[in-house]
Parts: structure tokens; sequence; C-alpha cells
């Protein structure tokens, strides 16, 4: 069985405060794959930030508010959200998820899409992994984005170390 993970494709990380440049172009590769695995009888699962109002993230040593529950930046960006009602809902207040890794042990496929490469793509691949080890966690690097381009690179390789599958 297979699962898809789209981790913080939210406002606030594609246009918002966290967001870069390159994180809207994925936007329609995205939704292709949930699409897919909806087609594929596959479950979809949106990881999203979520803060509370007094909640201030440590984000490269800044205060910076961001995806405070409630708020527009919370959301999921754009045409990703439409497929919210096809999928489940998991809310989180640190890079990886703790209650995404009880779901994952279930699937012997799961695919990872997002945001960022280098720090939630990584973090919950590295929670796939540990999840269910003999399952087969791939990383489409057309569906993955990072406002750091350097690092995204490296979180690439450290997952191709950890036995992930990089396309």
């Amino acid at each position: 069985m297979k699962a898809l993970v789209v981790v913080d494709y939210q406002n606030d990380h594609v246009t918002g405060p966290m967001g870069g440049k390159f994180i809207p172009m994925i936007e329609k590769n995205i939704c292709k794959r949930i699409e897919d695995t909806i087609k594929m009888r596959g479950d979809v699962y949106f990881v999203i930030d979520s803060f509370g109002d007094g909640m201030l993230p440590n984000v490269d040593s800044k205060s910076t508010k961001y995806c405070v529950w409630g708020t527009k930046g919370a959301e999921i960006y754009g045409k990703v959200g439409d497929y919210l009602s096809s999928g489940y809902l998991i809310r989180k207040s640190s890079p990886g998820s703790e209650e995404l890794m009880k779901k994952l042990r279930l699937y012997d496929e799961i695919e990872l899409c997002g945001v960022e490469t280098d720090v939630d793509i990584l973090a919950n691949a590295i929670i796939a992994r540990t999840a269910n080890p003999s399952a087969l966690v791939i990383i489409r690097q057309n569906c993955v984005a990072s406002r750091n381009s350097e690092l995204a690179e490296e979180a690439l390789d450290i997952m191709t170390g950890l036995g992930l599958e990089i396309l």
C-alpha cells in the first residue's frame, strides 16, 4: 500500500516569509502526484506546520512568525489545497511528526513531496525510514523545493545515503 506525504506546502512556506522563488514551481507536480496516488487507491497525508499565536519557532536564529493556526499563511497553498478533503491532515510544531511515524508503519511505499528539502522533507524522510525500514521511500526532485538550493542538494545526498530512492 502506498502513502504520499505532502509536507508544509502552505502559503507561508510558498509565498510568505518562509517562501522562495522556486517553491511555487512545484505546485503542478505535487497535484499530479496526489492525483496519481488517489487513482492507485493510496493514502495522502498533508503534514503541516501549525503554531499558536504566541509560539515563535526558531528559524535561522530569527523570531519569524509563520503558519500560525487559523491564519491564511497556515493554509495549504494553491491548487494543492483543493485535495485536502481527499487526504488526512496532520498538524506539527517541529520539523518531523511523531503522529506521521505511527501511520507510516502500515505502508510498503512512501513518497514525500513539499518543502523544505533540507529541513522538513529530510526530517520526515528519516521518520519514514524509521517507521518502516523495509518500505520503499521515494523523493522526486521535481516535487520538493527549498529556499537554499545548496543545502537542498546536500539533503538529497544524505537521503540517498539512507537508502531512499531519489528520482
